[in-house]
């Protein structure tokens, strides 16, 4: 399908395998979170009902950032961050904390919020760096400050799992800036020794890591989730147990409405209904990548690499964790997983991303001229050339 710049058009392809998703996220939810809900004496539907109440503000945000023109991210990207960083101290002084972590505060995950904005930022000076994208002030100093704010405050909370994310999507987005990679080096080097202290040093994720490698058979409760994952993987075989009639759910998967969603999938529906599931988020990170690559601006380039990372960063985590591929983590699987704040994240950054999509969003915005020097084609050159009446 050609992208959406070429077609004049918004990215449609990405809009309808997204609200599949969704809607097949409300299916799984409904059938996974359903024992929880009877044996806490609820309705079977009480969890669907309050999925459902994220997925509509979910829509809300995906088709109102559609039509936000994504230069008006650069101040609502200060926003977002400002807030998120507000919140999440709040989260963390409010003591009212969950399995050991203080993240939520007012029914949500502050982080999530500060995450966007923090992108947001990441991507607007190295946007705005032009040719001094090599010197040691945009490679290295600029970007550490929002992302080292964001890195220090999920450490306290604890969440190492998005802080790792983080830093990854934040590398490779620097990466394709074209920054100096000495200096992106020596920050990974230096940073590399104190976050395997860290992980060590939290009792709660080093169990986690050594029950990953503790080997098969190892029922104890940080690898009890993902023993009991890869069982209901296994019943399912090709064509699944049938919608609603899987048993691992009552009881033998904690949480499975959020945390290991992709194992219900696999044991109701078989092989077909977790490929199925493959081939959407495909073509989901296709569209993605391709409407960064054809971005008329470098800060939309940038934006929409960080949003399709960032979801993507979510999925393959989740998949690794259901399939035995990495320790437990609890990282949700994007408009599937029982709705949350990182539901109504994945919408927003979808909106972004279909904004960006549209020939003419962008068009206002004014970047410095940079050369090959920071990986960007002659495209950019041209739409330069062509704004500053050359």
């Amino acid at each position: 399908m050609e992208n959406s710049v070429q077609n004049g058009g918004m990215n449609k392809l990405l809009l309808i395998v997204t609200l599949l998703l969704i809607c097949f996220g409300v299916a799984e939810v409904y059938t996974a979170s359903a024992p929880l809900a009877v044996a806490k004496g609820l309705s079977p539907e009480f969890y669907m009902i309050k999925h459902l109440q994220k997925v509509a503000l979910g829509l809300v945000f995906i088709f109102l950032f559609s039509f936000v023109d994504y230069k008006h991210w650069r101040w609502l990207g200060r926003v977002a961050f400002g807030v998120g960083v507000v919140l999440t101290i709040a989260a963390l002084v409010s003591g009212h904390g969950v399995k050991g972590a203080n993240r939520w505060i007012l029914g949500i995950q502050p982080s999530e919020i500060m995450k966007l904005g923090m992108f947001v930022l990441l991507c607007e000076k190295l946007s705005l760096a032009g040719n001094n994208i090599k010197t040691l002030k945009c490679s290295l100093i600029q970007p550490a400050v929002p992302v080292g704010i964001t890195a220090f405050l999920l450490i306290l909370q604890p969440n190492y799992s998005m802080m790792i994310i983080i830093l990854l999507i934040v590398g490779c987005v620097m990466i394709t800036a074209g920054v100096n990679l000495k200096y992106l080096a020596g920050a990974v080097a230096g940073a590399c020794p104190i976050l395997f202290a860290v992980l060590m040093l939290s009792h709660h994720s080093r169990n986690r890591i050594l029950g990953f490698f503790s080997g098969e058979g190892q029922m104890e409760n940080t690898h009890w989730q993902v023993e009991h994952s890869l069982q209901a993987l296994g019943n399912g075989g090709l064509f699944g147990t049938g919608f609603g009639q899987g048993v691992s759910k009552w009881g033998y998967l904690p949480e499975a409405h959020k945390d290991v969603v992709y194992a219900v999938i696999g044991e109701e529906l078989g092989f077909f209904g977790t490929f199925a599931v493959l081939v959407l988020f495909t073509l989901l990170f296709a569209q993605g990548f391709k409407i960064a690559q054809h971005a008329s601006t470098r800060f939309g380039k940038y934006l929409a690499l960080a949003m399709t990372l960032s979801i993507f960063m979510n999925f393959a985590i989740h998949i690794c964790v259901s399939v035995d591929l990495g320790p437990t983590t609890g990282q949700p699987l994007p408009f599937i997983s029982f709705g949350g704040t990182n539901l109504i994240y994945s919408s927003v950054a979808v909106g972004i991303l279909l904004n960006i999509s549209r020939p003419n969003s962008g068009r206002l915005i004014k970047e410095p001229f940079a050369g090959r020097s920071s990986l960007e084609t002659s495209v950019f050159r041209n739409v330069e050339l062509t704004r500053s009446g050359v």
